[in-house]
């Protein structure tokens, strides 16, 4: 286990001991435990693969709809440079 030296006012100091005592731990203890709940929880292989899978059916949706929409997405749709800076055409 690493020490982190910290500073803080002492009315800061005293509203976390509040915190502390509440929950019957040590300021010390109590501030770990809450700088650890700040970093992201691993995911397992499958979780990421649902989450991969979850983002690829959401797009195909988004391309669908665009699609039925009369708006696919093609490279050779770009704006040219005048029509992207045209301001009436956003009015």
């Amino acid at each position: 286990m690493r020490t982190i030296t910290i500073s803080v006012d002492d009315e800061t100091y005293r509203l976390y001991q509040k915190r502390a005592d509440a929950v019957g731990t040590s300021v010390e203890e109590w501030v770990s435990a809450r700088l650890a709940h700040l970093l992201p929880k691993p995911i397992s292989d499958a979780e990421a693969e649902s989450r991969r899978q979850q983002m690829y059916d959401l797009l195909a949706r988004i391309d669908a709809r665009r699609e039925a929409e009369g708006m696919e997405f093609r490279p050779g749709n770009k704006l040219t440079r005048d029509e992207l800076h045209d301001r009436n055409a956003l009015r």
